[in-house]
């Protein structure tokens, strides 16, 4: 029994991997069933995918942060003049 992948990548991105393979001899397909293979064996991602799902886990992070701090400007404090940000923040630290 077979199964298909149909995925939609960057093609740029398609370009300079496919060039990658072409140039060592192997081909998308067997580069792919490789991958599936190499998962299915070890029943574990490969480091390099880890370590993309590490980098994307700390930029989600961030993202999340500078969210959070977007809606803190975003509150009751982004509608303040100058004048009320000063007189509110002097009055926190007299």
């Amino acid at each position: 029994m077979q199964a298909t992948l149909n995925i939609r990548i960057d093609a740029t991105l398609k370009e300079r991997g496919d060039r990658v393979l072409r140039d060592n001899g192997v081909s998308t397909l067997t580069a792919v069933r490789s991958l599936w293979a190499h998962m299915a064996s070890t029943r574990e991602l490969p480091d390099f995918l880890r370590a993309e799902l590490d980098r994307q886990d700390g930029r989600d992070r961030k993202k999340a942060s500078l969210k959070a701090f977007a809606g803190i400007a975003e509150g009751a404090c982004s509608n303040m003049t100058d004048a009320e940000m000063r007189a509110m923040y002097r009055s926190r630290y007299e």
